[in-house]
């Protein structure tokens, strides 16, 4: 019972500005989000969630977050509602981001792999939340620097994301020169 006198008001500003933010919008918003997508919310992500989806209210012109919270919970607002999940997902990503995964690829998973292709077997990679693109080709290069007769055998890459607009840059494969620098040869 202590720690429910402790509990803030949800009905309690937790951000002032532009666009006040309550505590009850929070709750609303991070259980869309996790009902929808598997992305927990904590509260100390309000600054984050404020500063993302205030460019969105200001976009369709919603006068505060309750009526925000209103539009993307009813039938009208499902493109709000994938909107709304873009804004609050990061999609920062690289080729070859992370080089240690890469190397762990090559050394630990893709010989195996390899080697069953080679066999008849099946061989499937998924790249879950694959943003733009650059991780699933970074993988697809790796495994290509290998065994460059890949396409010969039953080798399959998915690459998904919640965010059908990242997927679609993905899907597209071109990107800026600078993008690409530091793919090697």
């Amino acid at each position: 019972m202590a720690s429910l006198a402790l509990a803030r008001p949800r009905s309690e500003i937790i951000i002032e500005g532009e666009f006040p933010f309550r505590a009850r919008d929070f709750d609303r918003i991070s259980s869309m989000i996790r009902e929808q997508s598997g992305i927990a919310l904590q509260e100390s992500k309000a600054a984050l969630v404020y500063s993302r989806l205030a460019k969105r209210l200001r976009a369709i012109g919603c006068a505060t977050f309750e009526a925000y919270c209103e539009l993307v919970c009813s039938p009208q607002g499902a493109d709000e509602r994938l909107a709304m999940l873009a804004a609050l997902t990061t999609n920062y990503t690289s080729f070859f981001r992370e080089q240690h995964h890469f190397d762990y690829l090559r050394a630990q998973v893709f010989p195996s792999l390899i080697k069953q292709a080679r066999e008849g077997g099946r061989v499937r990679i998924w790249s879950a939340a694959c943003s733009t693109g650059e991780e699933p080709y970074s993988i697809a290069l790796t495994l290509l620097d290998m065994f460059p007769e890949a396409a010969r055998y039953d080798i399959r890459l998915l690459a998904t994301d919640i965010d059908h607009k990242v997927v679609a840059t993905a899907k597209a494969g071109q990107y800026r020169d600078e993008t690409v620098a530091a793919v090697p040869l």
